[in-house]
């Protein structure tokens, strides 16, 4: 396989209920993208908004970066105002958001995940 500087392979898991692959897309926000990746791993308690989004705060606070407003299923932003890593369920129009990536498997791991779970986002050992 070839490795990209762009695209960065990275585990987010539901803690007992799976792992999900993700890559994290340098060039969408690449500041948002470099902090992130430096705090590895990043652990956070899971709150659902409404059945669209699930999302668990960083404990980071950046900047806003690129921002869009208009999401589709899989794709993993950074809200700015709460610091917090949010994964998408459906399509969706939202709050302006930096854009970071993409789930690349078993999304369906952030579908059964629930308030109060543990997310953690790591690097992938397989790469």
């Amino acid at each position: 396989m070839v490795k990209s500087v762009s695209r960065v392979p990275l585990v987010l898991e539901i803690v007992s209920k799976g792992l999900m692959k993700c890559e994290i897309v340098r060039h969408l926000s690449p500041l948002t993208a470099s902090a992130l990746l430096s705090h590895l791993p990043i652990k956070g308690r899971v709150h659902k908004m409404d059945q669209d989004i699930i999302y668990a705060e960083t404990g980071l606070r950046l900047g806003k970066e690129k921002q869009r407003s208009t999401f589709k299923l899989g794709e993993v932003a950074y809200l700015s105002t709460n610091g917090s890593l949010c994964i998408f369920l459906k399509d969706k129009v939202a709050y302006s958001m930096n854009p970071l990536g993409l789930i690349t498997m078993n999304l369906d791991v952030a579908e059964s995940a629930g308030p109060g779970d543990v997310m953690i986002l790591r690097r992938d050992q397989d790469d």
